[in-house]
């Protein structure tokens, strides 16, 4: 067991317990992701190519083309703001990663040898793992900047 800055121990499990339960939602988070960018992926390709087929069969009809482009522009939209291949590579990444440390942790390894402190650097490394990938996410997410305002004095 190891002790906290303040002088608490984590109670026994905890580092263990903490890695297995950020290991599992990445593992859920990813699954998630690479559903939705699929199931994206499959409906743009679809309704994408059902545009030419109904102009075919129903010339002079051109809502339904219409009501067709109108669903792929959203679609494109959809993936393009939640970036779910981007999230399912992202969160596969890190699950990869907090398994690595898991590995290591359940077979003595380095560094989780010294059994008074791989507890304290289990938690440390599964901190990092989840801080990394928030930041990724955090440099995806946040507005770009226009090229021309990056090139302003």
């Amino acid at each position: 067991m190891s002790s906290s800055p303040s002088g608490e121990s984590a109670p026994p499990g905890y580092a263990l317990g903490l890695a297995d339960g950020s290991y599992g939602w990445y593992l859920k988070a990813a699954i998630k992701a690479r559903r939705l960018y699929r199931f994206t992926e499959v409906v743009q390709l679809l309704v994408s190519a059902a545009i030419p087929v109904t102009a075919v069969f129903h010339p002079g009809n051109a809502r339904t083309p219409a009501v067709l482009g109108g669903i792929v522009v959203v679609v494109t939209g959809l993936r393009a703001a939640f970036h779910w291949q981007d999230d399912y590579v992202r969160f596969s990444q890190a699950r990869e990663a907090v398994e690595a440390e898991r590995r290591l942790y359940r077979t003595g390894a380095e560094p989780y040898a010294d059994t008074s402190t791989r507890d304290r650097v289990l938690a440390a490394s599964v901190t990092r793992i989840e801080q990394q990938e928030m930041g990724t996410w955090v440099q995806l997410a946040s507005p770009h900047r226009d090229s021309r305002e990056a090139e302003a004095p």
